[in-house]
């Protein structure tokens, strides 16, 4: 619950002045960015996220990886985290801070499931369909799983649209079950 308080406040801090310098969607990206390349990295993560590694260690190595290419308002923030002792809770912070600027430019976040990758005519078409649906602009999380066999899972927010093949032979499989067959009739059709 405190890392969840702390992550808003310092999300809070940090959104507050990208927007006062109309930088919503840099500082996003540039947080993406500092998440995916730590993520990316094992000794890096350690490095970073590790209690035992010193300050002065953790600011120089942030310097040297990401000097160059984040603005100076998420570099002094990174810092700022450091020396408060708060990497640790970084993706909560990335997490709700994206929340916020979504908000703030109407953006919406829609998960996208489909068993086989969507081509970029297709990922525009649903986003478009999506956005007349919502009202708003919707934004593709997309992900591959083959265990749905086909079709199409979308969840925004706490909305689900389950189009899933494996849904709908489940659905198929429930009504079956739950009818009783009566008789059998056949018919010759010549």
């Amino acid at each position: 619950m405190l890392t969840n308080q702390l992550a808003v406040k310092y999300a809070q801090a940090i959104y507050e002045l990208a927007a006062e310098k109309d930088i919503l969607e840099v500082v996003e990206q540039e947080l993406r960015l500092v998440e995916s390349t730590i993520d990316s990295y094992d000794d890096l993560s350690t490095l970073i996220y590790h209690p035992q590694v010193l300050v002065q260690a953790k600011k120089e190595t942030i310097h040297k990886v990401f000097g160059q290419d984040i603005t100076e308002v998420v570099l002094k923030f990174l810092l700022l985290l450091v020396d408060k002792r708060r990497e640790s809770i970084l993706p909560e912070i990335i997490y709700e801070y994206v929340n916020m600027a979504n908000r703030a430019q109407g953006i919406v976040e829609a998960e996208v499931t489909t068993a086989l990758p969507l081509v970029e005519s297709q990922q525009t078409a649903l986003a478009d369909k999506l956005s007349l649906v919502t009202g708003k602009k919707v934004v593709l999380k997309t992900q591959i799983d083959q265990g749905i066999i086909g079709g199409i899972i979308v969840k925004i927010g706490d909305k689900l649209i389950d189009g899933s093949v494996v849904r709908q032979l489940a659905t198929l499989k429930k009504a079956l079950l739950n009818n009783e067959v009566t008789g059998i009739e056949v018919t010759d059709s010549i």
